[in-house]
């Protein structure tokens, strides 16, 4: 539940904040970790993320962003504890789910959920889309101005598309 916490006040952060810092714009990213190559959109960049993600990618010329965290289960029985605490830190903070359903991303089935959330005068969009792979649950968040949503929708799929797990990585 903490992490869930952190992300929504990093998410708030970006809204008051216009610096993010970047590195190495377009570059693919790596996690052993994982076993996970990530890579950004067109006219993104890698970005400086919370320590629980596996990548964060910024959109150049707004404040959109895309976070990819992933999290190793002792089971993957407890997986919908791990997805059901973050949706529920996003409800307590006052995120409106506006839609959610089952979806297939990428080659990957899970649940794509849809919030709102409305700060200064600014309705943000934040789209999830949650999978299952063997015994590491991911979170693919995108976080986006309600007005941009439409424009970046494919650029947060293409991201999990992208996502490339090799042999060897404990996320298999």
């Amino acid at each position: 539940m903490k992490t869930a916490r952190i992300v929504t006040l990093s998410l708030l952060a970006l809204l008051v904040s216009p610096a993010l810092f970047a590195q190495e714009g377009g570059k693919t990213v790596t996690d052993e970790q994982f076993g996970v190559e990530i890579s950004p959109p067109a006219k993104w960049e890698v970005a400086q993320g919370s320590d629980k993600s596996v990548a964060n990618f910024k959109h150049n010329g707004s404040q959109s962003q895309i976070e990819v965290v992933g999290t190793k289960l002792m089971t993957e029985d407890v997986s919908d504890v791990f997805f059901d605490t973050f949706h529920k830190t996003l409800a307590e903070s006052d995120f409106k789910k506006i839609d959610q359903g089952s979806a297939t991303v990428g080659g990957h089935d899970g649940t794509k959920t849809t919030y709102e959330f409305k700060h200064s005068d600014v309705t943000l969009n934040v789209v999830v889309f949650e999978f299952l792979r063997d015994s590491t649950a991911w979170l693919v968040v995108g976080y986006m101005q309600d007005v941009e949503a439409e424009k970046y929708v494919s650029d947060f799929n293409g991201v999990i598309e992208s996502m490339k797990f090799t042999e060897g990585g404990s996320g298999n």
